[in-house]
């Protein structure tokens, strides 16, 4: 279940799904914050994560002869797996999927 996975997630995953399912179309931005040394900085966070056996990818309507798939399919259990395995400061992860 998604709270057994921690709060250390960053939003990207979402942003993720969302350039897997635009076939690389949509491209998230650079998270930045603006701090205020005057007062205490406050974040909040929210996730919303797939169960594992949701499959992700490149939506039907977007792929054609002329816009090949750029990413295969993949569960969110795959990605998550990959997520974790990997250094944070190497490649993007949804780049292990590109076909």
């Amino acid at each position: 279940s998604p709270s057994t996975r921690g709060p250390t997630r960053s939003s990207s995953i979402s942003a993720t799904s969302c350039r897997a399912l635009s076939n690389g179309r949509y491209k998230s931005v650079w998270h930045r914050a603006v701090v205020n040394s005057d007062r205490p900085r406050m974040s909040i966070a929210s996730f919303l994560c797939p169960c594992n056996s949701v499959k992700l990818g490149p939506a039907e309507k977007l792929i054609g002869e002329k816009s090949p798939a750029v990413y295969r399919n993949y569960t969110y259990d795959e990605y998550y797996k990959k997520f974790w395995s990997r250094n944070l400061d190497q490649e993007h992860c949804l780049e292990l999927f590109r076909t």
